[in-house]
């Protein structure tokens, strides 16, 4: 089974549970539907506060990546420089 499938299958049945769950209740209908309304406010707030600490978090190892990649390939441009100027060189010298 492939991982997809189940992750797609446990979060419809999560959200069949979480209807259920809510059509049953003991509260009353409104009150039930303010309850979620407000939490729902509560973790979007929290996440708008957050959403630069998120982000960062998931940025910041590609950008030091980046910046590694960026030296390594100035490294290898500044070698392969002296490598063929040393090759003209070379080859400069048997012609002469």
């Amino acid at each position: 089974m492939k991982i997809t499938s189940v992750i797609i299958t446990s979060l419809l049945f999560g959200a069949a549970g979480a209807l259920v769950g809510t059509l049953f209740a003991p509260g009353k209908g409104s009150k039930t539907r303010s309850k979620i309304t407000k939490k729902g406010q509560v973790y979007k707030d929290y996440l708008l506060d957050n959403y630069h600490d998120i982000a960062n978090s998931v940025t910041h190892p590609f950008e030091s990546m980046e910046d590694h990649t960026i030296r390594l390939s100035k490294k290898a441009i500044n070698k392969a420089e002296k490598l063929k100027s040393e090759a003209l060189d070379k080859i400069e010298n048997e012609t002469s």
